[in-house]
């Protein structure tokens, strides 16, 4: 009887589960919705990232600015880059974030600067690589398959180490007794992150031999014609000794610096290498290149340079190439100026110039150490304005001061601009300050002096130093350029000339303004009547 009742009342509770079962409405499997794409790159956002990186094992993911002209060009290279793994079958994914609409995300994977490449491996969220500065969709793609294989290309026998040093303008070989460990390891590390030029590795004996090689090394190799002025060591391939005290970085460091030119002419095609070099102390010479001089002044240029490599960046900028002309402008030098020569330190964006007018190899490196030194004078828009500027026969001018003391109507200025080192300057200087002593007291009339090479008074420095201009007391900024002889007596008479000038043009200045005044009395009169 007990057993009867236990089987119905089971039978009781498997009916009225199966009645609450057929009652429910069924549960339905939401479906993942499919990344949207845009030429073979993932639009991504923060509601289907994280399904981004649990789908591809291999992202790397553009963070875009729309705004920024580096950054549309980056995505325009981006496509490109996706459309080649695309056709190589490469399970490599691309994607891009819009950071003008996806602030909260960009914020939460703590990228700041645009545009910026991350890389993400197996989803992690939390540890992506950084890619360095890939300006180009070869760059990219190159710099994924160091990142997901193979690094270097391995070179067999000396054949295949022929044909691959051909292969391009700059090609680097390790040389390893062990491809598997030590050094070698720190040679794939390198070139992982330089994807712009070949890496190649080698063990083999009979390589080895061909190149002249004992221990474990790295070789830059270079092609093109030296010019006549490199010394003979430089036509050479470069050696880097390995040893086990040296590190990724400072291998890096070899091949970025070897891989340019003693001297680098700047242009369209090099600018990006120039600004975006380990080195940042460059030194520019601007010179015109169709110049008489040319040669010897490129010359005495790249001779220096031998002696700073690896610390110095020399560039040569052609004076006579109008798509240069933003470069004159940051440097504040005009064609009168040339030959020029600039220091410039790309952290704080500091310039220094040469304090010599002749262009030698002796000037160019007594600047360069001077500057390593931490000794050589910034080139500023302006230095400290004396404390008794004012209280000599020569006013000492500066930027500061400048436009305030020559531009004023009731004085005439007459200003020497001049380079303290210049040998020219410096036998001129005792004759202004007689000139000076001469106007002392004469109410209207001011001679003054100022650096024009520590100074930024390029818009009304028209001339090289030693140059004079004259500055009447009139109404408008009217500039008088002094060209006679450099003399006493000169000075005067053509002080005294514009003296009486400037009197005859400030009264008639005056006779305007009178008229000009009657005018508006008598218009405001009629009005009233």
């Amino acid at each position: 009887m007990k057993t009867l009742l236990f089987l119905s009342a089971l039978a009781a509770v498997s009916l009225a589960a199966l009645a609450e079962n057929q009652t429910q409405t069924p549960k339905t499997t939401k479906k993942k919705e499919k990344i949207k794409e845009e030429k073979g790159v993932l639009e991504l956002k923060k509601s289907n990232f994280e399904q981004a990186l649990r789908q591809h094992k291999h992202l790397l993911v553009n963070f875009h600015a729309p705004l920024s002209g580096e950054s549309q060009s980056l995505s325009l290279e981006f496509a490109s880059a996706a459309a080649q793994l695309r056709n190589e079958s490469s399970k490599i994914r691309l994607g891009t974030i819009d950071v003008s609409k996806e602030k909260e995300l960009t914020k939460e994977l703590g990228v700041t600067d645009f545009p910026a490449l991350r890389f993400f491996i197996s989803g992690d969220r939390e540890n992506p690589v950084t890619c360095p500065a890939l300006r180009s969709a070869s760059a990219i793609v190159t710099w994924l398959k160091r990142r997901t294989g193979p690094s270097a290309v391995l070179i067999k026998d000396v054949d295949h180490a022929k044909a691959f040093v051909e292969e391009a303008e700059v090609v680097i070989v390790g040389f390893f007794k062990d491809l598997e460990k030590g050094e070698a390891q720190v040679f794939y590390e390198a070139a992982q992150d330089i994807p712009d030029l070949p890496f190649g590795v080698t063990k083999n004996k009979n390589v080895f031999s061909k190149y002249d090689i004992t221990k474990n090394a790295v070789v830059l190799f270079k092609k093109g014609n030296p010019s006549p002025a490199l010394l003979q060591s430089e036509e050479k391939p470069v050696a880097y000794e390995m040893s086990g005290e040296v590190s990724r970085d400072s291998l890096v460091r070899f091949i970025r610096t070897f891989e340019m030119d003693l001297v680098t002419e700047y242009n369209r095609e090099t600018s990006g290498k120039i600004f975006t070099a380990l080195v940042t102390s460059h030194i520019l010479l601007f010179t015109n290149k169709t110049a008489d001089d040319f040669r010897e002044l490129h010359g005495e240029f790249q001779s220096a340079a031998v002696e700073f490599r690896g610390k110095v960046l020399f560039v040569f900028v052609d004076t006579d190439e109008t798509r240069n002309g933003r470069i004159f402008e940051v440097f504040h030098v005009r064609e009168v100026d040339t030959p020029a020569v600039r220091i410039i330190n790309l952290t704080d964006n500091v310039q220094y110039q040469m304090q010599a007018d002749e262009v030698t190899a002796h000037n160019l490196r007594t600047f360069c150490w001077t500057y390593l030194d931490g000794k050589a004078k910034p080139k500023l828009d302006s230095e400290p304005i004396p404390e008794n500027w004012d209280k000599g026969p020569v006013k000492e001018l500066v930027g500061m001061n400048f436009e305030r003391v020559v531009f004023n109507e009731d004085r005439n200025v007459f200003i020497m601009f001049y380079a303290p080192w210049s040998a020219a300057c410096k036998k001129l200087l005792s004759v202004w300050e007689q000139l000076g002593k001469v106007f002392e007291d004469h109410a209207s009339v001011v001679i003054g002096k100022i650096d024009s090479t520590a100074n930024d008074v390029h818009t009304v420095l028209l001339e090289r130093h030693p140059a004079f201009t004259f500055f009447p007391a009139t109404s408008f900024q009217r500039i008088v350029t002094y060209t006679g002889e450099r003399t006493l007596e000169a000075f005067v008479q053509f002080v005294e000339n514009q003296v009486e000038l400037a009197k005859e043009e400030k009264a008639k200045e005056d006779e305007e303004k009178r008229k000009q005044a009657i005018e508006e009395s008598e218009g405001k009169e009629k009005e009233e009547l």
